[in-house]
């Protein structure tokens, strides 16, 4: 049986062997349960909370460093105002779990054309980066495992993957916490961002996606994470919010028996091995980020300017 014990700190998560897995898809379209829970190891998490001693899935996530977690931001803003305290769980073989617990977020904001009174209302990106300190027993048998991750423009045409967990309580003898994936073909891409309730880099899916899948990794053929389930309507379509603004976030309060500094992030990781991703780019002092797509995927974000 899975059962949610929450630890001290420990420290023990420098031990664990870091193994970047790439997940394999079919091509048919619908929801349907991933073949295996662990076919890309413990790296997808549910997004939880304790009430009245159950543990409930409210949205999902994907670690892609060690304590570095990406999820939706509208997952954890539903937290706060529900006045929640998220934790974080990924499943391994024999009934056993890592606990996660959030340490910072970041993400992008931007000031937006429209005012509330007498405050400037704020855009935020739905593309949250949380750090994250291990609270259970690291299970040290067993990898760590991370997600690789790249940077590109999916173009109509292009099928992705989502995979996520349901929305709803865990059952304590495991049997509803298998991911789900789902499939579909992009129909529009918005480089610019789609209007101020989507402002980052975002594609829109022909693929139905559930609530609880919000915040969960968006793969491409080479089982990459190249986005976060944003959005999405009944039967589809579903939106997803790309990577692309993570890459000159720095986060706060990332393991400090791992990371270096005060602030980290993807840069630092790729340069320390902690994180990997694929895609050309230059990165200057100040964290501005240039990317260098595809002749096709730059051609198709010129005509958008």
């Amino acid at each position: 049986m899975h059962s949610v014990v929450i630890t001290e700190k420990n420290k023990d998560l420098a031990k664990l062997e870091l193994n970047w897995g790439r997940p394999l898809f079919t091509s048919d379209d619908g929801l349907g349960s991933l073949d295996s829970l662990y076919q890309a190891g413990d790296a997808i998490v549910s997004v939880a909370c304790l009430v009245n001693g159950e543990t409930k899935s409210i949205g999902s996530g994907v670690i892609v460093g060690p304590g570095m977690i990406f999820t939706a931001t509208h997952v954890l803003d539903d937290f706060k105002f529900k006045g929640l305290d998220p934790i974080l769980l990924s499943f391994l073989p024999e009934n056993k779990s890592r606990i996660w617990l959030p340490k910072s977020t970041v993400n992008c904001k931007g000031e937006s054309r429209f005012q509330s009174w007498d405050l400037k209302s704020q855009i935020v990106s739905d593309l949250s980066i949380m750090s994250c300190d291990l609270h259970s027993d690291a299970i040290t048998e067993y990898p760590l495992s991370l997600i690789p991750m790249e940077l590109c423009l999916p173009l109509p045409n292009t099928r992705l993957w989502a995979v996520g967990f349901r929305h709803g309580e865990l059952d304590p003898d495991g049997s509803n916490i298998a991911p789900i994936v789902t499939s579909g073909l992009v129909t529009e891409c918005f480089p610019n961002g789609r209007g101020e309730r989507m402002p980052s880099p975002c594609v829109e899916v022909d693929m139905e996606t559930l609530g609880g899948m919000s915040g969960g990794p968006v793969f491409n053929e080479d089982g990459r994470l190249v986005g976060i389930v944003s959005s999405s309507f009944d039967g589809g379509p579903s939106y997803v919010t790309l990577i692309w603004d993570a890459m000159r976030l720095p986060l706060r309060k990332l393991p400090s028996e791992i990371w270096k500094g005060e602030f980290s992030g993807i840069l630092e990781g790729i340069d320390l091995d902690l994180v990997r991703v694929k895609g050309k780019y230059d990165a200057d002092s100040q964290r501005n980020v240039t990317l260098t797509l595809s002749d096709e995927e730059m051609k198709f974000c010129a005509e958008c300017v």
